[in-house]
């Protein structure tokens, strides 16, 4: 597993690409908020590293050749020592990968969520004693609400999935 220099890990994996390294880079979509004089709070989906920082590449640690990965562009160092990286199974690349739907990571998140109109009355699934209204979706897992508690208003952040709407059981 190669760590990468921070947000440098498309470069680092063009770069052992073109010295002949086997490179995966498992991404993921991310929902951010649009930028800009007229975004009105829209957002896009954008493609983001899965595990930020790390990439993996496949190589013979007997041979050698992994010296090389040092020097390259983008690239921070080995997970081990200068002297010999730690393998990583084959098994938790091939259970990444089979995470993955159309080349990116997929966990569901985003499809088991519901949907809610900004101002639409949730709950917190175990919680029915908390009601809120929904204000937005922060990210594909995160979602801000408003909720009254001890006669205050507060936001809060919660997990997307944990949200149904109020009087749902």
């Amino acid at each position: 597993m190669v760590a990468c220099r921070q947000a440098q890990e498309v470069r680092a994996r063009v770069e052992l690409e073109r010295q002949g390294f086997d490179v995966y880079l498992p991404m993921r979509l991310a929902s951010i908020r649009r930028q800009g004089r007229y975004a009105n709070g829209a957002r896009d989906l954008v493609a983001r590293p899965f595990l930020p920082g790390y990439l993996f590449v496949r190589t013979s640690l007997a041979l050698g050749d992994w010296r090389r990965i040092w020097s390259t562009f983008g690239v921070k160092g080995l997970l081990g020592s200068e002297e010999r990286p730690t393998a990583v199974r084959d098994w938790v690349v091939d259970r990444i990968r089979e995470q993955e739907e159309g080349g990116f990571i997929k966990l569901g998140l985003v499809a088991d969520a519901p949907a809610f109109a900004r101002g639409a009355r949730v709950q917190l699934n175990g919680l029915d004693m908390v009601e809120g209204l929904f204000l937005e979706q922060i990210d594909d897992r995160r979602a801000s609400i408003l909720v009254s508690l001890l006669g205050r208003d507060s936001r809060v952040t919660v997990d997307l999935a944990k949200l149904r709407s109020a009087g749902a059981k």
